[in-house]
């Protein structure tokens, strides 16, 4: 991280906070706290705290997955998140919760944009359903036009695939997709 990045946590009183984090001593009290930090100071933490943890790499999930109790799926089902309080939640979620915890944003339920930037707020995995312009799901054979020097149809869930990757990457992450997993 920059210098300027560390002063931020610093300055918004956080920067106790890594330490505790790092020794795996996040109180109530210090979670009460973070509940109510500046919010930019706090995915500046979150995200140290996501690259010490999980690293860069973000699993791409675009089939349905089991229930897992290491994961943490935002927004939970059954709640409705402003764009900041879905930020602070993923941010709560990598500090508060178990070390090298997975912290899933669901961008069927939030947007792609705010998918992406929950990645610079510690989340560090993606799930939701390739769907078209309606929100329907792709079918298997459906085409979408790609403009280029030679405009042609291609599969949509390939163009999809891509769009997803580019999030992730200017996100500054490495894409895995689901079906890579080993």
């Amino acid at each position: 991280m920059s210098a300027l990045v560390d002063g931020a946590i610093a300055s918004a009183g956080l920067d106790g906070l890594l330490e505790a984090r790092r020794a795996g001593h996040i109180d109530p009290a210090a979670a009460d706290r973070l509940r109510t930090a500046d919010l930019l100071a706090l995915g500046a933490l979150a995200d140290r705290v996501r690259a010490e943890e999980v690293g860069d790499e973000v699993p791409i999930h675009t089939r349905p997955t089991p229930v897992d109790p290491q994961v943490v799926v935002i927004p939970r089902e059954g709640r409705q998140l402003t764009g900041l309080d879905l930020l602070r939640e993923v941010a709560l979620a990598r500090l508060c919760g178990p070390r090298g915890v997975r912290v899933r944003v669901d961008w069927t339920r939030c947007g792609l944009e705010l998918a992406q930037i929950a990645l610079g707020f510690g989340a560090n995995e993606l799930a939701g359903q390739i769907a078209n312009k309606r929100g329907l799901p792709m079918a298997g054979d459906e085409k979408l036009g790609v403009v280029g020097k030679k405009s042609r149809l291609e599969l949509a869930a390939t163009v999809k695939r891509r769009e997803l990757e580019g999030y992730v990457r200017r996100a500054g992450r490495i894409p895995r997709f689901d079906e890579e997993a080993p």
